[in-house]
């Protein structure tokens, strides 16, 4: 379903529209980008809006373009803070990646997660173990990712 507006009595009524024809159908609730929620809820209407979706039997929720919002105006900021305070703003950014791997997040060690490990391991077994090439072993991710790094006195 994708409404107008996020309201909550609509997304109801076309679901109880649907379970009339097709009981036990599952849904889908594009939670759009395009809306401002806060224009249209309140706090509190907000913190329960999927949970009540979900009781209409909206099993699906997404949000077309959450990556693209999220990914653009974490870029902004980094060249806002960039441009005003230099490596500075950057460093602030990596703490918080080294902070974040607490709680699952793994893209600090970038080499790692897009793979670099797997090819050169490819790498190795084409050349016999006697690759010169490959990228991580020796890199600077493998000497200085393991733990978070010490601050020079």
């Amino acid at each position: 379903c994708e409404t107008g507006t996020p309201d909550l009595d609509f997304a109801k009524r076309f679901a109880e529209g649907v379970q009339k024809v097709h009981p036990g159908k599952m849904l889908a609730y594009n939670c759009s980008p395009s809306f401002n929620w806060k224009k249209n809820l309140d706090d509190a209407t907000i913190a329960k809006f999927q949970k009540e979706i979900a009781s209409y039997g909206y099993k699906f929720q997404f949000i077309t373009l959450a990556g693209f919002h999220a990914l653009n105006y974490s870029m902004f900021n980094l060249a806002h803070g960039y441009a005003r305070r230099q490596m500075s703003a950057f460093v602030e950014l990596q703490e918080a990646e080294f902070a974040a791997a607490d709680r699952g997040f793994t893209a600090v060690k970038h080499q790692r997660e897009v793979g670099t490990g797997y090819f050169d391991a490819v790498t190795q077994t084409i050349q016999g173990g006697q690759s010169s090439t490959v990228a991580l072993k020796g890199s600077t991710e493998e000497e200085q990712f393991h733990e978070r790094p010490a601050v020079a006195a």
